[in-house]
């Protein structure tokens, strides 16, 4: 089976890279597969970790990323396609990706996937300029899937979509527990405005405990003078991480924060369940279907610092209770395979081109 998958992907780091490595890795156990990617380009060399993937370099301007994706997408796509004969595209994210595979399923009479990741649907969608492409990507692919009930939800209140819910998984050879300790909190994320770093910042400014934030992201210098004029003495920015090193952090942390202002699901909640770590995280989006109050970490109310700054003491203070809330973020996080995953991806394959 031969796939074109529009996506961000490496050298480019974050939750869409990460979530397209794992399911090529597990769709790979299931079938003969081919895939082609139509990645942003890049000038770095990388070291490619399927011998079935092709990575194409799409030129675009950087003021102009998105539509020059498309246009020099398209030109590239439509030959991958002849040159290639492709089964199937499978997008992710539903712009400017998921808009150039739909326009090249129609045009090629290609059956389309397209995979919404969060903030596609709750930002995207109500941009003044994206909102045109994201409609055009959601009503023009076959079968859709979102990464939560919280989207799959929101994507039928608001456009009248019916969609697939296939959640994340995470990796179960790197993320997996080592019972330490070492008496820091954890953040891991993109540095965006959505993922609430500078409310995390403000709650943990007078807590004696040491804090390490790993992500990079374009509030990155902000984020730098943010902690030197507040004199925050008490956090370490680590800037980008591999996979390998973030579950080395996780493993090694007392627990993690993820004080999100909007999030489609937040895999990293699961990989730190998956280490017998507690969370602290944001009332918001896909969070609630993965962290229970009180059992496996704690809820707060998004841009509150004051409860934040209260829930985050209280795990600092008590190791047993960040023990016991991660024993049961151990046994949730078992909910949660590629595997599975990959399987019902393969499932909506077989059933558009078998059909």
């Amino acid at each position: 089976m031969k796939i074109l998958l529009p996506s961000i992907y490496y050298p480019f780091i974050g939750g869409v890279s990460i979530h397209v490595e794992n399911l090529i890795k597990n769709l790979n156990k299931l079938d003969d597969f081919e895939f082609h990617i139509l990645n942003y380009d890049f000038d770095c060399t990388i070291e490619n970790s399927f011998d079935n993937v092709t990575v194409h370099k799409v030129p675009y301007f950087s003021k102009l990323r998105g539509p020059s994706y498309i246009l020099n997408g398209y030109k590239i796509g439509k030959k991958i396609i002849k040159n290639e004969k492709i089964d199937l595209i499978h997008s992710h994210y539903a712009a400017p990706q998921g808009f150039l595979g739909a326009i090249l399923g129609k045009k090629c009479n290609i059956p389309t996937v397209l995979t919404l990741h969060g903030s596609d649907v709750l930002n995207l969608s109500k941009n003044t300029f994206g909102k045109y492409f994201f409609n055009y990507a959601v009503y023009n692919s076959e079968k859709i899937i979102c990464v939560s009930e919280f989207l799959k939800n929101n994507l039928k209140t608001n456009f009248n979509i019916d969609s697939n819910v296939i959640y994340n998984g995470f990796d179960e050879e790197l993320f997996n527990p080592l019972d330490n300790d070492k008496n820091y909190g954890l953040f891991v994320g993109s540095l965006v405005e959505q993922k609430g770093i500078f409310y995390f910042l403000e709650s943990i400014k007078n807590i004696d405990f040491d804090f390490k934030i790993i992500g990079n992201g374009p509030l990155y210098n902000k984020i730098l003078d943010f902690i030197k004029v507040n004199n925050i003495n008490n956090v370490e920015l680590l800037g980008t991480k591999t996979q390998s090193q973030v579950s080395e952090y996780l493993k090694n942390c007392s627990f993690l924060v993820l004080p999100s202002i909007s999030e489609g699901l937040g895999m990293t909640i699961i990989e730190a369940f998956a280490c017998k770590k507690a969370v602290i995280g944001s009332n918001v989006g896909g969070i609630p279907e993965l962290i229970k109050d009180e059992i496996n970490g704690y809820i707060v109310p998004p841009k509150n610092t004051k409860i934040l700054e209260d829930k985050i003491n209280m795990l600092v203070n008590d190791k047993n209770l960040r023990k016991s809330l991660g024993n049961e973020g151990l046994n949730y996080s078992k909910n949660f395979s590629w595997r599975l995953s990959s399987k019902k991806t393969y499932d909506i394959y077989d059933s558009l081109l078998n059909r």
